[in-house]
């Protein structure tokens, strides 16, 4: 039987359309099994239990906008703004 990532059973994703493979990361008072990306998460996060995981995890999805968003990619892509005089609008007195 496959194992699979704690985090992504656990909200319901789909891990299965990969073989990804899982690292054991210390979560508060035990170990889980989770995908790399969210293995990540969680030893950035400094949680003291795999429920507080899931909540931290599920707001932050829930506040930043996705990188597989085309607004959001867009974004990224163009870089910053540029101030100077090629395009700039003119003041009519």
């Amino acid at each position: 039987m496959r194992q699979r990532c704690e985090l992504c059973e656990a909200l319901g994703a789909d891990s299965s359309r990969g073989h990804h493979k899982l690292i054991g990361v210390a979560v508060g008072p035990r170990d889980a099994l989770l995908c790399a990306d969210h293995a990540l998460f969680a030893l950035d996060s400094d949680v003291s239990s795999f429920q507080e995981l899931r909540e931290v995890y599920e707001f932050v999805a829930s506040v930043e906008p996705s990188a597989d968003d085309p607004a959001t990619a867009a974004s990224v892509y163009r870089g910053p703004a540029r101030s100077g005089s090629h395009g700039a609008s003119r003041s009519v007195l």
